[in-house]
């Protein structure tokens, strides 16, 4: 993870092989495979960019207001780069 907290594909090098992407206000989901991404993208593509282009068919991308917007993330980041206790 840089220094500024940004999560690039290259920093899940060696921690997982599929990435899932979901969304949290739709059924939208799925797991795609971290190398291919590497490959179609580069090792410094940031989540919330990459997050973006893939949602980028999403109805809900544009929406005006914030609680409206298309709600894609990654849920494993968070078990990957949290501290355990």
């Amino acid at each position: 993870m840089s220094n500024s907290g940004r999560v690039s594909l290259g920093d899940l090098r060696g921690k997982l092989t599929m990435l899932e992407i979901a969304c949290s206000r739709c059924d939208r989901s799925g797991l795609l495979r971290l190398d291919r991404l590497i490959a179609e993208h580069g090792v410094g593509m940031g989540l919330p960019v990459l997050g973006q282009l893939l949602a980028g068919d999403c109805p809900r991308i544009n929406r005006p207001g914030i609680y409206e917007r298309c709600g894609v993330g990654f849920p494993q980041l968070p078990g990957l780069f949290m501290p355990r206790k």
